[in-house]
């Protein structure tokens, strides 16, 4: 009877509830905070308003020791112990140097600090001494997602040696704008399903090794040619589109468990029609699309505030409100912490924002916290530093990805240089769109030690940006005097620079000599659409970065030492469609 009396009772309270609700009944709500832990709890409970507020704010610092008289010391010493901030984005540094002022901050901290950084390619894209794959293309193109696996997991050891909790990777945005100035080599490719793939490995590999993964830039950030460092760019097609496209790697993310998702600075008039309101900044775009309707329960950080997609449009205290509004946890680089935190404080308790919603955003950063065991150990061994960060198995990892990369797109036998049926004379004209130096040196260094003994003799040109008249003479010149031309090209993604092309001078040497009747060979290091600009090169080679691994898997493709095993990621043109490779 008690039996019957217990199921008629349950089948009760779940009609009331379905009818009222739970709050009107009394019953305890299975919320974020019901599930807290006793340690985010008791946390929760000794925090002010403000330390929770402040909790949502990471600041941003270079990675190297400081003295401690230092203005900037003095900055991040205030910001922890006074402002009581959430945490630091890293931009420079030496390995061991970090882990150090990583120690230093976190003994100061009453809280642990979340440590962030944007290693998307590896520690060496910020550390002087860190490790460093190739690029996210390169990974596209091997059609491997062992490989992204690997390079996750491995990029995940040496952020946990040198204190570094989050990961700002991996993008998987999908690249199908060859004009995009800011994503390009640093997706995955065209195809949602290369990139769900490949971005669900190295969001497992990541968070295998208890690192947070930041699947960036929501709701893509792929299809625009303004970089949005330097403005807003606006996207006018809208959610039937995205969930065709841009979206499939996002919802695969999801699915994949992955803890964190960074928002972009674009600005999608379909979805919010209010003027110049970026995706960091949209309830509809996070709240509604993120959070609802694709179900996503973890950390949503903005891009970094100091872009001009956000402020062009917004002042600082007005971005802090909307980001708190719209939906985001973590308020990356915000300009002016306390500005910031005074700005949602007194939102507050003017009952614009409730604090139902702090609560909400501060339980989600310190249960993070928790899963990383910063409450248990927030301070590194800086003694074991060296044996994480680019260690031989970063090494390892990096040239199979490189090697497993190159691609042939276009031959008309010109390549191996090693099948050419006579000694020859050669010309190495290394070229550099200007926006970053590049790996050049590494391999002019490689062709001269393996043209020793394949070439008679040749000449080398190395140029930087926009070629004088009397340089491109010069250079067009001496061409007839030698059988083929090398060259290989650095075309860099670089913030604010609103291109990855090539100078008009660059290009019109590149078909000056093809008209000349040279055998062209181009070698691209970065950008693999630039064929666009001189499809009748002899040979067109993609490498997708300038990496050590790939300048060195590019040269043995080169010369024959070993084979062309990748795929194009991407269509380059008309005439190269993503998948094209010639396997030999």
């Amino acid at each position: 009877m008690k039996i019957l009396y217990t199921i008629a009772f349950t089948m009760l309270i779940a009609v009331i509830v379905f009818l009222f609700g739970e709050k009107n009944i009394g019953i305890t709500s299975t919320t974020a905070s019901s599930k807290n832990s006793v340690w985010v709890e008791q946390k929760l409970a000794s925090m002010t308003l403000r330390e929770k507020i402040a909790q949502m704010m990471i600041s941003n610092s270079l990675g190297y020791t400081l003295d401690k008289n230092s203005k900037e010391y003095r900055k991040l010493k205030s910001l922890v112990q006074d402002s009581k901030i959430g945490g630091f984005i890293f931009f420079q540094g030496r390995s061991v140097e970090e882990a150090e002022l990583i120690n230093d901050l976190q003994s100061m901290s009453e809280t642990p600090l979340l440590m962030s950084a944007d290693f998307e390619r590896g520690t060496k894209m910020r550390l002087e001494d860190g490790s460093l794959f190739p690029s996210n293309m390169s990974l596209g193109a091997t059609r491997d997602p062992q490989l992204a696996y690997e390079m996750g997991f491995q990029i995940a050891q040496e952020c946990r040696a040198i204190g570094i909790h989050q990961n700002y990777a991996p993008v998987v945005d999908i690249n199908n704008n060859p004009l995009n100035p800011i994503i390009n080599v640093r997706s995955f490719g065209e195809d949602p399903d290369l990139v769900s793939q490949m971005g669900d490995m190295m969001i497992n590999g990541l968070q295998d090794g208890n690192v947070i993964a930041t699947a960036k830039h929501f709701p893509g950030h792929g299809d625009t040619d303004i970089d949005s460092h330097s403005d807003l760019p606006i996207i006018k097609y809208g959610k039937d589109r995205l969930d065709r496209v841009e979206l499939i790697p996002f919802k695969n993310a999801i699915d994949s468990k992955v803890r964190s998702v960074m928002i972009a600075h674009l600005s999608f008039p379909q979805i919010d029609p209010e003027p110049n309101v970026p995706a960091s900044l949209s309830s509809p775009i996070i709240t509604g699309l993120l959070k609802e309707q694709l179900g996503f329960d973890g950390l949503v950080v903005t891009d970094a505030l100091n872009m001009a997609g956000v402020t062009k449009h917004f002042s600082t205290d007005d971005v802090a409100v909307r980001c708190v509004k719209a939906g985001v946890d973590l308020i990356l680089m915000p300009q002016g912490e306390e500005e910031s935190i005074s700005a949602i404080e007194n939102a507050v308790k003017s009952g614009v924002i409730s604090e139902e919603r702090i609560n909400e955003s501060a339980a989600k950063i310190l249960k993070a916290k928790e899963w990383l065991k910063l409450n248990e150990s927030k301070i590194v061994d800086v003694n074991r530093v060296p044996a994480f960060v680019n260690n031989l198995k970063a090494v390892t990892i990096s040239q199979k990805i490189a090697d497993a990369s190159i691609t042939l797109v276009k031959n008309e036998n010109a390549v191996p240089l090693n099948k050419m049926k006579a000694p020859g004379k050669y010309m190495l004209l290394s070229i550099n769109n200007g926006n970053e130096k590049a790996n050049s040196d590494l391999f002019i260094s490689e062709f001269k030690n393996r043209a020793v003994t394949q070439f008679t003799d040749g000449i080398i040109y190395d140029v930087n940006g926009d070629i004088p008249a009397g340089t491109n003479s010069e250079i067009l010149q001496a061409a007839t005097n030698y059988d083929i031309v090398v060259i290989p090209i650095y075309a860099k993604v670089k913030i604010k620079t609103g291109t990855v092309g090539l100078p008009q001078s660059q290009l019109n040497i590149i078909n000056s000599l093809v008209s000349a009747g040279k055998k062209v060979i181009v070698l691209s290091f970065g950008n693999p659409y630039l064929i666009q600009g001189f499809d009748g090169v002899s040979s067109y080679i993609c490498a997708y970065s300038d990496s050590e691994s790939s300048i060195k898997a590019g040269i043995g493709c080169l010369f024959g030492e070993q084979r062309f095993k990748g795929k194009l990621p991407v269509s380059i043109s008309d005439k190269y469609k993503f998948g094209a490779g010639l396997l030999q």
